[in-house]
């Protein structure tokens, strides 16, 4: 499938903020050429405001950077479930049910497409720029930080074998990675979506991780 390339006129303008309306455009553009490629000239003219105009909205090219790579923490802040502890979740739902709603939070976390050339900049990107890379750095250790402890808390309770739930934690997430490295890098464009792409498998690799930690 051709990588689509959208256009302002197809970004409902109207409905947008002049500020969101060059988020969306700087975005698309690096997710198409890379970051680096892209001028703040170019932005401009695609959004259809002067240059001036634009740094009105965001001070530099760095500015516009940072906002690119704090979209994913922010969302998945106001995605994940607030009413309740970790703990609290995994006894009430147990180890398949808990499982089965962080699936869906990250499903709903990655589907939309703005989401996805957010990952493919990141992922583009990575190996040359430090600021994202520190990034990436921080965004993976939380991540393997959040699910060691929720190992030793299934642990704790007997719901799973007892493990090094820091070993767990990474061989759980690796799959992720692998997911996230042959999508943005290998597949992005040509293939659909990334959960029409990479969904099925990580469902079966989370059933067959349940399974195997089953007491």
């Amino acid at each position: 499938m051709a990588e689509k390339k959208i256009t302002v006129a197809a970004m409902a303008p109207n409905e947008m903020s002049t500020k969101e309306r060059i988020f969306e455009v700087a975005l698309d553009l690096a997710a198409q050429k890379g970051f680096d490629a892209v001028s703040m000239r170019e932005i401009a003219e695609a959004v259809g405001i002067k240059k001036a105009s634009l740094y009105s909205h965001f001070s530099s090219k760095d500015e516009l950077l940072e906002h690119i790579f704090e979209y994913p923490m922010a969302a998945i802040m106001n995605m994940a479930p607030q009413d309740m502890e970790s703990e609290q979740m995994i006894v009430s739902m147990g180890v398949k049910g808990y499982m089965k709603m962080a699936s869906g939070v990250f499903n709903q976390w990655i589907t939309s497409p703005k989401m996805e050339k957010v990952w493919r900049v990141i992922c583009i990107e990575l190996y040359h720029d430090k600021r994202i890379k520190k990034f990436f750095e921080k965004f993976t250790g939380d991540t393997i930080d959040f699910w060691r402890s929720n190992f030793s808390i299934m642990m704790k309770h007997n719901f799973i074998k007892q493990q090094d739930p820091e070993v767990l934690a990474r061989v759980f997430l690796s799959f992720y990675m692998y997911a996230f490295m042959d999508y943005f890098i290998v597949h992005y464009g040509t293939s659909g979506s990334f959960l029409e792409v990479e969904g099925k498998r990580l469902d079966d690799n989370m059933v067959f991780l349940v399974k195997s930690l089953k007491v």
